[in-house]
């Protein structure tokens, strides 16, 4: 983790809607069925995904964009698509955090 004291004045807009793709992987074959969720706060989708996955399955959420290019893609914040390989140390504490939120869960 690397923390850094930062500036609030250098960001240039704010975006206050915004739409989460949630990500339920029923363990341990990983098949995945996605909901995209909007008008919603993230802590909002977040406590509904945990009401909505089942004993077996990790959720993960991801905050859908728009890149420079117009084209569509995922910042994940919380867990990860289940069915990436590990690419990094970070991967792999991102699929932890899957992992133990559904044993919190069960």
């Amino acid at each position: 983790m690397i923390i850094v004291e930062s500036d609030e004045r250098d960001s240039t807009w704010e975006q206050h809607s915004s739409t989460f793709r949630v990500y339920f992987a029923t363990v341990p074959d990983c098949s995945v069925r996605t909901i995209d969720v909007s008008d919603a706060t993230f802590t909002e989708a977040f406590a509904w995904a945990r009401a909505e996955a089942s004993d077996d399955e990790t959720i993960a959420v991801a905050l859908i964009g728009t890149d420079n290019r117009g084209l569509r893609g995922l910042t994940w914040l919380f867990g990860m698509d289940p069915n990436d390989s590990s690419e990094s140390e970070r991967h792999d504490r991102m699929f932890t955090e899957m992992y133990e939120e559904r044993l919190g869960r069960a």
